[in-house]
């Protein structure tokens, strides 16, 4: 989060002692701000994650709408090309989350979403494998800067018990940008098209325009801090930010501590987070690239593989609210990744070990969407359990590496010698589920093991909440979860 400027610090300072923030009705004022910011924040968030989740999933439509076989593919062409975009999102991590270091995170996104709008229209032009492979590394460059970035925003205005629904709103935008990529779909199949504009390219383009209305927005309207909300008076800025104080939210002061990165290089839980994107995201990357694919080789034409694939979006939706908003309940987090990841489970065993029955493969697949919501979680454990910018960042990076890792991975288990079935990408699919449920309990382990000592610290101490807010100052040191006595993780 930026500071503030020695003004602003002023007004909050006195707005944070004025009545008004302090009585009896301040619980309720608050609710109000968070329903404002709900307001501004969220609707572009969703629209940034469904938008670059559209723009990843129009590649599966597309190679059944004739991508393939216009550009001249042979063999493993599609899977290479799918993979290229992945390479370039881990090779852009870490100089994305530079930028979002050093320069307001809103604008960096903003400008990115402009810069993958451009490049999907481009893909509306190439020709060959060779073109098709650089369009797509270059978009896999510009939309590396999504999960870092609607990360540090999400924990930059809510608290930790707020973000992770709130992360699972605007995570939603997958299970959307599926969905509306079937009827996207469809419609350029509808439309007329010429030998040498064919349909696939025409949705291309409109995606890619829409993505630059979107950038624009972002660039200009959404504010870079709290500070800068000109939808917020002084009360309610004051009342924010007491509120982040109190919850030790917020993202740290916005200055660079080489302790911070080294930290979340060394830290157990960032590599275990790192590990459960993976071995989560590996089916998730499956399904998302080849459904449509799977599902034209049971025999449908390809509008109705598109029509039929667009379940898939909503099963994610309802997954990801159900896990996210469980947590307003206080259910555990860990709890509901090993329960979400059951239905996985079951799809992958329907499609690996029932696939000579379309029927049950079809709902295998439906069900493998289960393994979206997951990673919705996952973000939110990181967004809430690590403390200081500088971590923060480099955390961050980590996991969105672990999700493009992931993401090579998993095209390049569907091989063209195993089609049409692609068994042994199945039974991967299998494997790694269960490889999920047992990291996220390793997690629940660690962090169990880390209050222990951090509990006892503030049972001994009952009037510790008052020196809360000097640990977890937004314009301190660069504290972070583990130098932080006080700071207790949630799982």
């Amino acid at each position: 989060m930026s500071s503030p400027t020695t003004d602003q610090k002023m007004t909050l300072k006195e707005s944070t002692s004025a009545p008004g923030v302090e009585d009896g009705s301040s619980e309720l004022c608050l609710k109000s701000v968070v329903r404002k910011v709900d307001y501004h924040i969220v609707p572009l968030m969703l629209l940034c994650y469904f938008l670059q989740f559209l723009d990843k999933v129009l590649v599966n439509y597309a190679n059944i709408m004739g991508f393939s076989e216009s550009l001249g593919f042979q063999g493993n062409d599609f899977s290479w090309m799918a993979t290229a975009f992945f390479i370039g999102y881990a090779i852009a991590e870490f100089p994305q989350g530079y930028l979002i270091q050093r320069l307001p995170v809103s604008k960096v996104l903003g400008v990115n979403v402009i810069l993958w709008g451009v490049t999907i229209c481009c893909t509306a032009a190439v020709q060959d494998f060779p073109g098709a492979t650089a369009v797509r590394t270059l978009l896999g460059m510009f939309e590396a800067v999504i999960t870092p970035a609607l990360i540090m925003i999400t924990s930059q205005w809510y608290t930790r018990q707020q973000a992770t629904p709130r992360t699972g709103l605007w995570y939603c935008g997958l299970g959307l940008g599926q969905t509306m990529g079937g009827l996207i779909s469809c419609a350029a199949q509808s439309g007329k098209s010429t030998s040498g504009f064919e349909s696939w390219r025409i949705m291309f383009l409109a995606v890619g325009a829409f993505n630059l209305l979107v950038g624009m927005t972002v660039t200009f309207w959404m504010p870079s801090s709290l500070f800068t909300a000109k939808w917020l008076t002084e009360e309610e800025k004051a009342s924010l930010q007491e509120s982040l104080l109190r919850d030790q939210g917020g993202n740290g002061r916005k200055t660079f501590h080489m302790a911070g990165m080294w930290e979340a290089i060394s830290d157990l839980q960032v590599w275990l987070l790192f590990v459960n994107t993976v071995l989560i995201v590996i089916p998730s990357g499956i399904i998302t690239t080849f459904s449509a694919t799977l599902i034209r080789n049971f025999g449908y034409t390809t509008k109705q593989s598109a029509l039929l694939n667009m379940p898939s979006g909503a099963v994610s939706v309802f997954a990801t609210i159900m896990g996210t908003f469980a947590i307003l309940y206080r259910f555990p987090r860990w709890l509901a990744i090993c329960c979400l990841m059951v239905p996985t489970l079951i799809g992958a065993a329907l499609m690996s070990f029932f696939n000579g029955s379309q029927a049950r493969s079809l709902a295998g697949i439906y069900l493998i969407n289960f393994d979206v919501a997951p990673l919705a979680l996952v973000y939110a454990l990181a967004g809430a359990n690590v403390q200081g910018y500088t971590k923060r960042v480099t955390t961050n990076a980590i996991v969105a590496i672990g999700f493009s890792i992931a993401n090579i991975i998993a095209p390049q288990t569907f091989r063209a010698a195993d089609a049409p079935d692609y068994i042994p990408a199945k039974i991967v699919v299998f494997g790694v589920c269960g490889g999920a449920v047992i990291v996220t309990i390793l997690l629940r382990i660690l962090y169990g093991y880390r209050n222990k000592s951090k509990v006892a610290l503030l049972s001994m101490e009952p009037t510790a909440s008052g020196s809360l807010g000097e640990h977890a100052s937004l314009d301190g040191p660069d504290v972070t979860d583990k130098t932080n006595p006080y700071f207790v993780y949630v799982y």
